[in-house]
């Protein structure tokens, strides 16, 4: 399996062959978090994305997922700038959810973000 070059699975080894030889799962396995260190905490504001605090901070926007890590406590990547809206169950627009204006997000040293 081949992954372009900086990819974040570029070296995520591949399930080894079990006893009999035969390939369990053609992919790889779970690749390794690294654990940025934390230096700045930025402040979510409105209509603010990933990628767009990514690039505030990084100045290359693919470099989101150095946020998601150094936030182990959120599961998926919406979760650090939305929340469900569950006011109002029947509105269809409140399933979106709404921005969680005011969250501290940390943001990890720069230097741990070059490739």
């Amino acid at each position: 399996m081949a992954f372009f070059k900086g990819s974040a699975y570029e070296l995520t080894p591949a399930f080894e062959p079990d006893d009999r030889g035969a390939i369990p799962f053609r992919g790889v396995r779970a690749r390794r978090l690294r654990r940025p260190e934390a230096v700045l905490e930025h402040t979510v504001a409105l209509r603010e994305r990933l990628d767009s605090v990514a690039h505030e901070y990084f100045a290359e926007s693919r470099d989101w997922r150095w946020l998601m890590e150094a936030n182990p406590d959120v599961l998926f990547p919406d979760d650090l700038l939305w929340s469900p809206d569950e006011s109002a169950p029947d509105d269809p627009s409140a399933a979106m959810g709404r921005e969680r204006i005011g969250r501290v997000v940390i943001v990890p040293r720069r230097k741990e973000a070059a490739r």
